[in-house]
């Protein structure tokens, strides 16, 4: 609290401040001023109304508790502070502009006060806003996580429970197929980028034979290859398929575009990627590498690509030349149901392009249909040609017993 006095054309005035701030959460605190008190005497009587309204003011806050904005921006910073590599940068942040985008009418509410009813509005506008049931699911799974530890730290209090606990969710009737590219569309959309000699061609090359995401595609340095000498490869074709060696593409690095800034891959370790024959001769004739123990970058930089616009140029591109519109990570999807396709084995293909969770594996293994592959093979049910003869044999021989 505090009195200070003030000159204004000429003549002498008082103001008074006074400032609280809770003891049981240091996050609430409550402030005003009032100028142009006549006399000291007003401003000591002022003084202590404002500071009996304020106290009052205080104690209705600390009643009610924490706002849910508040909630959000605390959980946040205890994650980048504390979570360990338990989320990445890029998740901590993207939860948190997702709970501050879609809970938007909670924020000034305090979040003790948030019910059930608040929770099945909010998952239901984002249904209705066109969300798909995967992303409403999302939502909720992220409103859980940081209403939670709002109540493990006790910041929540008097709840025991999260606002969308319970919700149930609609299940979307028909599952969508995840946009891909088949073989021939992937051929079709690497030869007409050569054809038309667009800048792109080099990183779309590269992007469907590492599986490499955006990121860590742009972060790859020439360092980062290691071939064999074309003495060695061009001896690769006398040897059995499984044991044909042309190096490896060391993954180490990942460019974020939101954040601005280079950091580990998104599973946090580094990775190998085997360089196949085809890439190898993409390596040696077309980008014509000749050293690679520099840290040059291996691929073009272009200012679309840093600023993470790499989906619409190729979408685009798709579009023009009547190919399936695809975004850019879909060319990791490519590369993953291909190699599946051939009987790669998915924990293989997982370890090459650094996924963890096998459940995102299964959606390319039932794209490529490697698990149904000749289960049919047993059923026999078109009667044969040699099967019709016989019957009609036996039907003459029938006729001919009974003399007819």
């Amino acid at each position: 609290m505090a009195i200070s006095k003030y000159e204004k054309d000429g003549k002498t005035f008082w103001q008074v401040y006074v400032d609280l701030r809770s003891r049981k959460d240091r996050s609430i605190r409550v402030q005003k001023r009032i100028n142009g008190i006549e006399s000291e005497k007003a401003a000591i009587s002022e003084e202590k109304k404002l500071f009996r309204n304020l106290s009052e003011k205080l104690l209705l806050l600390e009643s009610t508790g924490i706002k849910w904005k508040d909630v959000i921006n605390r959980w946040q910073r205890h994650q980048e502070l504390y979570s360990a590599g338990h989320y990445s940068g890029t998740t901590i942040n993207d939860y948190a502009a997702r709970a501050q985008r879609y809970t938007a009418p909670w924020l000034d509410r305090p979040a003790s006060e948030i019910n059930r009813g608040d929770g099945r509005d909010i998952l239901t506008k984002a249904k209705l806003e066109g969300k798909g049931h995967q992303f409403v699911k999302n939502l909720k799974s992220v409103i859980n996580l940081i209403y939670n530890w709002g109540i493990e730290e006790r910041i929540i209090q008097g709840v025991l429970d999260t606002p969308v606990r319970g919700v149930e969710l609609e299940s979307d009737k028909v599952e969508k197929i995840p946009e891909i590219l088949n073989l021939e569309e992937i051929r079709t959309l690497l030869r007409k980028a050569k054809e038309q000699e667009n800048p792109w061609y080099p990183i779309w090359v590269v992007a469907v034979f590492t599986g490499c995401r955006s990121g860590e595609l742009l972060e790859l340095k020439r360092g980062d290859v290691e071939m064999i000498s074309l003495d060695d490869a061009k001896k690769q074709d006398e040897l059995p398929f499984h044991n044909r060696r042309y190096g490896f593409i060391r993954v180490r690095r990942n460019w974020n575009s939101r954040l601005k800034r280079v950091g580990p891959t998104k599973a946090g370790y580094w990775r190998t990627v085997p360089i196949s024959s085809e890439l190898y001769w993409f390596f040696t004739y077309e980008l014509k590498i000749e050293s690679l123990n520099t840290d040059d970058y291996l691929l073009p930089h272009f200012t679309e690509w840093v600023s993470g616009n790499q989906a619409a140029l190729l979408r685009g591109f798709c579009v023009s030349n009547q190919l399936p519109s695809i975004r850019f990570h879909t060319l990791r999807a490519c590369f993953a149901t291909q190699l599946i396709s051939a009987g790669i084995p998915a924990t293989v293909v997982m370890k090459i392009a650094g996924w963890k969770d096998m459940k995102t594996m299964q959606r390319y293994i039932r794209m490529a249909g490697i698990e149904e592959a000749g289960a049919t093979e047993a059923l026999r049910f078109i009667p044969t040609d040699s099967a019709v003869m016989e019957k009609i044999v036996n039907m003459i021989d029938f006729k001919i017993k009974k003399g007819d």
